[in-house]
């Protein structure tokens, strides 16, 4: 009874009627159940990705967890680092200063942020920057000289061996009262980041001059750690505290990420349950596919009566039907959305020369590039999202079908 079934709804599905209506609506019900499944794969694998890339350049620039020194002051550092490197789970532990600052140049002058950060930390890795855009890190080292994200540079209209002047808010006693204390030095390496903000604030100077400039002695503001996992920082935050004691604060990145975090997470769900409306709506075409098919085909089905069919077989047709037009839909908005993935920078470039414009601007999305993430869990929930709907779509219609009065058709055929 099975392969009779199956042929039933193969003849079904590959010899519409001659007026070709039902072929046209099945067709539109599988582009519809592939643009919805394309639509919500493609759109939360850019999601993924979005979010993905802004955590990372976050968290690879402002660390896992990060001590704060009372008074922006940490004494004896270098063992707590030591002791701080030993935790569980820790990769990396950065002791640094960090100080606002205004940097000027020929009458242009920008806010901006100076790092003072260790000899060792000096290269383009630890420092984090995807781009080395001229010069070269080191050399800040050797010449007591700045490193500068590229926004920044581009607002100064400096490049590498200009001289920038560094003025700092903090005030210094002279025999003549208070004044702001500034010095200028050299660009030794332009860099990106690559989060627009970062960018456009971004001074690397040797934590040695930074202490010398900003009167700090020998202490950092900061210490950063890093962790394998940023999940594991939430379990460490009591360890951590007990080591730092009375010589600072302990803050993981949740807290001070927490607006962003639950910004991302609450539009993650709410883009998955919207884009997830469009395959219920391709789904209505399916079930009124099926309506139009039963009733097209209710003489076919009055015979298969009379030959003795059960009323569970003919629910069964209708069902397979519906779902091979479901199942051909999310096949092809997989392969669809696979195309759309692969080729996310051409198709990025190929809007902006349609509509003449950057569609993806670094000062409204904060990240300078696009990534694409596939997370395999929510194609799976897709496609499985889509065969449910897909075969609920077919239940009314099949029973529908199974309920027919062979003997009242007959009559009137």
């Amino acid at each position: 009874m099975s392969g009779f079934e199956w042929g039933v709804a193969r003849r079904y599905l590959l010899r519409p009627p001659r007026d070709g209506f039902i072929s046209l609506n099945t067709i539109l019900s599988a582009v519809a159940i592939m643009l919805g499944v394309w639509a919500l794969i493609s759109v939360m694998s850019f999601m993924n990705g979005f979010r993905a890339e802004l955590m990372d350049k976050i968290l690879g620039y402002h660390g896992h967890a990060v001590v704060l020194g009372y008074d922006s002051k940490i004494e004896n550092y270098s063992d707590l680092t030591a002791s701080l490197a030993s935790v569980d789970g820790v990769t990396k532990v950065l002791a640094f200063t960090e100080n606002q600052v205004m940097v000027t140049k020929n009458g242009r002058s920008w806010g901006a942020v100076i790092r003072g950060l260790p000899e060792v930390d000096f290269t383009p890795e630890r420092i984090g920057a995807s781009v080395v855009h001229a010069g070269t890190v080191n050399n800040a080292v050797e010449e007591d000289g700045l490193v500068l994200g590229h926004l920044l540079a581009r607002r100064l209209g400096v490049t590498v061996g200009d001289t920038v002047t560094i003025v700092s808010p903090n005030s210094v006693s002279t025999p003549f009262g208070s004044t702001l204390r500034y010095l200028a030095y050299p660009v030794s390496a332009i860099i990106e980041l690559g989060v627009y903000q970062f960018d456009e604030t971004f001074i690397g100077m040797p934590q040695k001059e930074a202490q010398r400039f900003f009167r700090l002695g020998d202490t950092v503001s900061n210490i950063e750690i890093f962790f394998k996992n940023p999940e594991l920082v939430d379990s460490r935050l009591d360890e951590i505290t007990k080591m730092v004691g009375r010589s600072g604060y302990v803050r993981g990145w949740r807290s001070f990420n927490q607006a962003l975090v639950g910004a991302l997470e609450t539009e993650r769900v709410m883009m998955f349950l919207i884009l997830s409306l469009i395959i219920l709506v391709a789904v209505f075409n399916v079930a009124s596919s099926l309506v139009m098919l039963v009733r097209d085909k209710s003489g076919d089905i009055a015979i298969l009566r009379t030959m003795g069919a059960s009323k569970a077989s003919i629910r069964k047709i209708f069902v397979i039907v519906g779902l091979t037009v479901g199942l051909i839909g999310i096949i092809g908005g997989c392969l669809l959305a696979a195309v759309t993935i692969a080729n996310i920078e051409e198709i990025k470039v190929f809007v902006e020369f349609v509509l003449g414009r950057d569609v993806w601007d670094p000062s409204v999305r904060f990240i300078s590039s696009i990534r694409v993430e596939v997370d395999w869990f929510e194609v799976a929930l897709t496609i499985f999202v889509a065969i449910v709907l897909t075969f609920l779509a077919t239940i009314l219609p099949a029973v529908r079908a199974s309920r027919l009065d062979p003997v009242s058709i007959l009559r009137h055929e």
